[in-house]
This record gives structure tokens, C-alpha cells and sequence, in this order.
């Protein structure tokens, strides 16, 4: 192997990708999404039975400003995408030179190449927020709260696995003590119940 990275010289043409509101902002879904889930937030906060021991400023406080937070960032969000919503036509690249068959099909044209979605890392995240649920109650907050870093990490794409193991038990920590000695709550200690 000689070591020499190959480059490839490209020229850039605008393509007509798509027309209409609806499609030219199918950023919103996003903001949607949030939207949502904000609203869960606010309805799991306001419900939320709060025990009498419990002191100030109690366990509604930090539900509370995560459930802000995401609706002020849907709201901004939203904002942007109708701003600013997807052009007309992107510019793709495309091969300056007959002999760069990377980037061509099989009748020799251009292949277009467009931004696409990460469904491996949504569907490594989702995977990991389901194993996390799943696993809150029998491995306790710690544990449970260590897998749901290191999925989430991974799924977007971390290379060191054995340092975010490490880095992923250390935000868990961070988060236990200041439930337990910031709010006075304890999370579920699961297996790790007598220790912690």
C-alpha cells in the first residue's frame, strides 16, 4: 500500500429536490416531536405525587426545567425550519474527471448524492432508550443509567467503547448524587440496593 490517499476532483450542479410547504419543511417533524414530548413532561411533572418528606425544592423542580427547556428549543426550532426552510435545489457533487467511476452509476451517469438520515444511529438510540426502560427497574438507576450514556454514545458514534463505559458510569454517578443529595431523592437502586 502506498499510503497515498486517493482524491477525487468534483464539479457541483443544482437539482430540483423537492416543491410545495409541507415538503420543503419536513424539518418540523422534529420540533413536533419535542412538542410532544414537552407536553408528557409537563403532564408527568404537574401529576407527579410528591411525598410529604420530601424537601425544597423538591422532585417537580427538575422535570420541570427539562420540560421547559425542550419546549422552548421545539419553539425555536420550529421558528428556524419556517425561516428557513430546505432550498428548491442543493447543490451535488458530482466528478470532474470521465475516470473517477466512484461516483457513477452503471450507464456512466453522475450518481446523485444527497443528504440521507442516520437509521443506524436512530434506531441504535431508540434500541438503547427501550433497553434502558426495560433495565431501570431490575439494575437500578446507576447501572441502567450507565447503559443508556454508553448506547447513546455509540449509536453516534463513539470509537472508545472502554472509555465511555467509564465516562458513562461517571455522568450515572453524577446524576445519583445530585438526586440524592441535591433533591433528597433516591432512584432506583436495584440490584445495587443496600450499597448505594
Amino acid at each position: 500500500m502506498s499510503g497515498v490517499i486517493r482524491t477525487v476532483s468534483v464539479t457541483r450542479r443544482a437539482v430540483v429536490v423537492a416543491d410545495g410547504f409541507w415538503r420543503r419543511r419536513t424539518g418540523l417533524i422534529v420540533p413536533a416531536l419535542m412538542l410532544v414530548i414537552g407536553l408528557a413532561l409537563v403532564v408527568g411533572t404537574v401529576t407527579m405525587r410528591v411525598p410529604d418528606t420530601a424537601t425544597s425544592p423538591g422532585p417537580q423542580v427538575f422535570p420541570a426545567i427539562v420540560a421547559a427547556l425542550v419546549l422552548i428549543v421545539a419553539v425555536l426550532l420550529a421558528i428556524d425550519v419556517l425561516r428557513k426552510p430546505e432550498a428548491a435545489t442543493v447543490e451535488i457533487a458530482q466528478p470532474a474527471a470521465p475516470g473517477d467511476v466512484d461516483d457513477l452509476d452503471l450507464d456512466g451517469e453522475p450518481v446523485e448524492r444527497r443528504p440521507t438520515s442516520n437509521h443506524r444511529a436512530l434506531l441504535g438510540a431508540l434500541g438503547t432508550v427501550v433497553v434502558f426502560i426495560a433495565a431501570l427497574t431490575p439494575l437500578g438507576w446507576l447501572l441502567a443509567g450507565a447503559v443508556l450514556f454508553w448506547g447513546i454514545a455509540r449509536s453516534l458514534g463513539s470509537q472508545r467503547p472502554v472509555f465511555d463505559i467509564f465516562l458513562a458510569l461517571a455522568i450515572s454517578s453524577i446524576v445519583q448524587l445530585a438526586f440524592s443529595a441535591g433533591l433528597g431523592l433516591n432512584l432506583p437502586p436495584g440490584i445495587l440496593e443496600g450499597i448505594f
